[in-house]
């Protein structure tokens, strides 16, 4: 623990997180329509309270962010920026254990739609800014805060927008956000993932023709049927291996975990031949295997469908939306290419919007070793891994001002623990409260590190 932070009352410190985090999740930040400017203003009163003034800037009626910094140093050393969004995705509530906007505690876990994606960072970051003012810590640089809006739809009203019209409230050398950060369990080894580099986007739309009729006589051109058939070889078959620098890298992180058949089976995964049958059999874990299966390709999800207006009646079109994500060393063209091979006469593609390319922060960077010094140090035994997530993050963005980005919201874990990945934009999701308390330790131990003198 940096010194600066070894008289830190943590059972004080960690039961404010956790309040803290139970009042965001609390606030109905769903997007659309967002409606995150209660939370920011919340959160704006929560840093006026530790003696930060924040900047809320608006670019529309409901919809905020919240910018704030502590000053340090002078001017040599590169800002440090914490970021996290406040928006969250829809729920079904009916299928949920506890209310998803409640921010009750059951079972050890904080529940609540947000509470990994990413609320949670968002509690740890104003945590860890109102800390360090607190202490009067001298800071060797600049320490930024941003919490935005719109991340789940694209970022226009959050970092995109920061990034165009306020860049200097948000300019840093480096930025720690989502997604990394939580233990995983590979081969019974813990291991915490730290993102730097993010897979690119390319949403798309898919109609399929064909001749109208009644619906009491089938007709082989059946739109439906055509989108259907489609659909169906989008989500069986996988589309091509793009073995980038940092998907090696990945691996050979993962591969240092593990015993002598580990080591030997997880570069099999880059070969065509044996990677469907080294994730069916030698990876344990069903979500690390989905996982890993998606960082190794592009991807397309079929998420929306839509054909028809009466029961009775063959409709001439038929569409579905895709996410489509594009794989760290390959591009829109490609992935474009690979679904046409699948798509076949009568399927026509095209994007939904401007596609955004991967991102990648470059390998050897000094802030690496911080985080992965931590987590050695918080967590014995375990491991920082250099890895790729296979969603975008405002990291889209906030590179676009030259901030060399990662992804490091620090959740402790247990083996036992639910299955983290399956959480986001998922059913009940909930962080264990042990797992939040020494995940603000981690990340404020870092932040020191880097920023204290």
């Amino acid at each position: 623990m940096h010194p600066a932070l070894e008289q830190v009352d943590w059972d004080q410190e960690g039961a404010a997180v956790v309040e803290l985090l139970r009042a965001l999740l609390r606030f109905d930040t769903t997007n659309p329509p967002g409606n995150e400017a209660g939370c920011v203003e919340f959160l704006a009163d929560t840093l006026r309270g530790a003696g930060v003034e924040p900047q809320v800037l608006s670019p529309a009626p409901g919809r905020a962010n919240l910018v704030a910094r502590l000053p340090g140093g002078d001017g040599g050393a590169a800002p440090l920026l914490l970021n996290g969004h406040v928006d969250v995705v829809a729920v079904e509530a009916g299928r949920w254990r506890h209310p998803p906007f409640a921010g009750e505690i059951h079972d050890g876990a904080i529940w609540g739609r947000g509470a990994i994606d990413m609320k949670q960072m968002v509690a740890m970051s104003v945590a860890t800014v109102g800390l360090l003012a607190r202490l009067g810590v001298p800071l060797a640089r600049e320490l930024k805060l941003a919490a935005v809006a719109d991340e789940e739809a694209g970022c226009a009203a959050g970092s995109a927008w920061l990034v165009d019209h306020h860049p200097e409230a948000v300019r840093a050398g480096h930025a720690i956000g989502e997604v990394g950060g939580a233990t995983f369990y590979l081969g019974g080894r813990p291991f915490y993932p730290v993102q730097v580099a993010e897979k690119g986007i390319a949403w798309l739309r898919a109609s399929a023709s064909g001749s109208t009729g009644h619906g009491s006589i089938p007709r082989d051109d059946n739109a439906v049927v055509r989108l259907s058939e489609f659909l169906a070889r989008v989500g069986r078959r996988k589309l091509p291996l793009h073995a980038s620098p940092e998907v090696r890298r990945f691996l050979e992180g993962l591969a240092g975990l593990q015993g002598r058949a580990g080591r030997a089976a997880l570069p099999l995964l880059l070969r065509p031949r044996w990677s469907e049958l080294v994730l069916r059999r030698g990876v344990r874990d069903p979500g690390m295997a989905r996982l890993l299966s998606a960082l190794l390709r592009n991807t397309a999800s079929p998420t929306v469908v839509h054909a028809g207006s009466k029961v009775n009646v063959i409709p001439g079109r038929a569409e579905a939306e895709l996410d489509g994500r594009i794989a760290v060393g390959s591009s829109e063209a490609e992935l474009l290419a690979e679904l046409r091979a699948l798509a076949g006469p009568g399927i026509a593609l095209e994007l939904l919007g401007p596609s955004r390319p991967p991102t990648i922060t470059p390998p050897g960077d000094e802030l690496f070793g911080t985080l992965a010094a931590v987590v050695a140090e918080h967590h014995p035994g375990a491991v920082a891994v250099p890895t790729i997530t296979p969603g975008f993050t405002d990291a889209k963005f906030w590179s676009k001002l030259g901030t060399a980005c990662y992804g490091f919201t620090p959740i402790r874990l247990e083996p036992s623990d639910a299955d983290f990945a399956a959480m986001f934009h998922g059913d009940d999701e909930r962080v264990p409260v042990a797992g939040l308390k020494a995940g603000l330790r981690m990340l404020a131990d870092a932040v020191a590190r880097h920023c204290c003198r």
